[in-house]
């Protein structure tokens, strides 16, 4: 089967002017059951294949802040928050401490 190619030429766009109402047109509830992933970072460290071969059970890494410092809330690479890291039941939990600036 052989298949057919063709080059197609596309005009540059050209924006039209905006009318109408925008999408949203500020109703955010529309995107409450959007699913997003939040990524929690305490810190990091930068080593090498061999310190990371060598660890064993027990062994400890440093990272890079201090046992003081808040961690980092992260949404889709972007810190949106910090706080504190806590107990929840069996599990770990984060209290908000400060929420990001909205950017201009």
């Amino acid at each position: 089967m052989t298949l057919q190619t063709q080059i197609i030429e596309l005009s540059d766009f050209q924006h039209p002017p905006a009318d109408g109402p925008a999408v949203l047109g500020g109703n955010l509830r529309l995107l409450d059951k959007v699913p997003v992933t939040l990524s929690v970072a305490v810190g990091q460290v930068e080593t090498t294949v061999g310190e990371l071969l060598a660890l064993q059970e027990a062994s400890v890494l440093k990272i890079d802040r201090r046992a003081d410092t808040p961690i980092d809330v992260i949404l889709n690479g972007q810190v949106i928050a910090r706080g504190q890291l806590v107990a929840v039941d069996d599990n770990f939990g984060i209290r908000i401490t400060e929420v990001a600036a909205q950017k201009a």
